[in-house]
């Protein structure tokens, strides 16, 4: 019976980089991955790297082919293409647009090819050692303190494996997690369903602008948004998010159908769509126990980004050779997680910073105060934390004309700062 240093469950970017260091540290690591190969992205998911500074603590930079993480000190090799965001525009029902960009066209996020990233990655994997299981899908497993162990079934058989140390890298959803008692107390808030469709000859879209449409004339919470994609500048793709009552296609078939963009949509042509569902909890504040650690999504409020993924994994690699000479690197990781990643901060998952204009405010009343802001350019970022941060502190320099003009607004304004996000999902 084999014992490994290392069981990493997943082979997305954060389990990948854990995989890679870890053995480039001198571990026998094994992957075990559900899917066969790494040709395609099945899933809806995020693809841009983030140029904010300081964005989840640390300062990105793209040198030639390489990302390079100066805080953590670590690089990565991504020679796949790259697309530019220079622009940000939120956009209410009647078209009143929020701007965000910053000065002399610099862009604030690169939108990638994520399948060449995770290719390049298991390709460094295999090269420095690491062993793979792929098509494996891990059933049930036991940490007894001296070694865990994992039931899979690969070929119809199920069999297990014994390591010394865990990575859970499975993404938003947590099913292993929960196996070994990390999603203990984790508050559930919801179940997205997100869909992802590439369109071609949308029109009236900036090329490389993210636009993102608030209010229920797009038939959702959440907003509808249209960016760049990487396969050309007349190709674009739109991003919707729902739940089981409200779902992203049928969302989509309203929106081409009747909605205040159904002109840009209505000669669009379907190139591929993809979707996922995601499952938002409440982040890991101590995202280990025992011999297991948690990393990535699986740890976080829905999801940490793929730059966060890799920082996941590579802090995650060197926690376990610490662990396995002794010292508490599981405690070191912990304390670089809840400082780097800022919903593991209270006060960053606050209704008033963004997270409810729909429905919080009605049709008319994001059309009154979105055109507040226009003429203004904010700050371009993409961070979904500081973006209605700047949105509020803009908004609020004209608190007494709305107090003046609409009562019913500012009285929403002063209500919705005393709620937490668990109340709004509790609405």
């Amino acid at each position: 019976m084999k014992k490994w240093d290392l069981l990493v469950v997943g082979a997305g970017p954060a389990g990948l980089m854990a995989a890679k260091t870890a053995a480039e540290k001198g571990l026998n690591v094994l992957v075990l991955e559900k899917n066969a190969d790494f040709d395609t992205v099945r899933r809806a998911c995020s693809t841009q790297f983030i140029l904010d500074d300081g964005y989840e603590g640390e300062w990105l930079q793209v040198v030639g082919d390489k990302l390079v993480f100066t805080r953590n000190q670590f690089e990565v090799t991504y020679k796949g293409s790259l697309v530019e965001v220079k622009n940000k525009y939120y956009h209410s029902p009647k078209n009143h647009v929020i701007h965000f960009a910053l000065p002399e066209e610099k862009p604030f996020a690169l939108k990638f090819d994520k399948q060449r990233l995770l290719a390049d990655l298991y390709e460094e994997c295999k090269q420095a050692g690491v062993c793979f299981m792929l098509s494996t899908r891990v059933l049930n497993g036991n940490d007894n303190g001296e070694k865990v162990e994992l039931e899979y079934v690969a070929d119809s058989v199920r069999k297990t494996v014994y390591g010394k140390k865990l990575i859970i890298s499975e993404g938003a959803n947590a099913n292993i997690s929960s196996i070994f008692g990390l999603n203990e107390g984790r508050i559930h808030y919801a179940t997205a369903y997100v869909m992802k469709y590439f369109l071609e000859g949308v029109k009236g879209i900036e090329p490389n602008s993210w636009n993102l449409y608030y209010g229920m004339a797009y038939h959702t919470y959440s907003p509808a948004i249209i960016g760049p994609s990487l396969y050309g500048d007349n190709i674009f793709e739109m991003t919707l998010t729902g739940d089981k009552n409200v779902r992203p296609t049928d969302v989509f078939a309203k929106l081409k159908g009747k909605s205040p963009i159904s002109g840009q949509l209505r000669d669009a042509k379907l190139v591929k769509k993809s979707g996922c569902t995601v499952k938002g909890y409440a982040s890991m504040q101590t995202p280990y126990k025992q011999n297991v650690i948690a990393i990535g999504d699986s740890a976080a409020f829905v999801e940490v980004e793929v730059q966060g993924a890799l920082m996941c994994g590579y802090r995650a690699a060197l926690a376990i050779v610490d662990e396995l000479a002794g010292k508490p690197g599981f405690e070191e990781y912990t304390k670089w997680w809840r400082e780097s990643f800022e919903f593991n901060g209270a006060d960053h998952l606050r209704v008033s910073q963004g997270y409810a204009l729909v429905p919080t405010y009605t049709d008319d009343e994001l059309d009154y105060l979105f055109a507040l802001t226009e003429g203004k350019c904010l700050e371009g970022t993409y961070s979904q934390y500081k973006t209605p941060q700047l949105i509020w502190d803009e908004i609020l320099t004209h608190e007494e004309q709305i107090k003046a003009e609409q009562p019913v607004i500012y009285e929403k304004i002063k209500n919705i700062n005393k709620l937490t996000l668990s109340d709004s999902f509790a609405k």
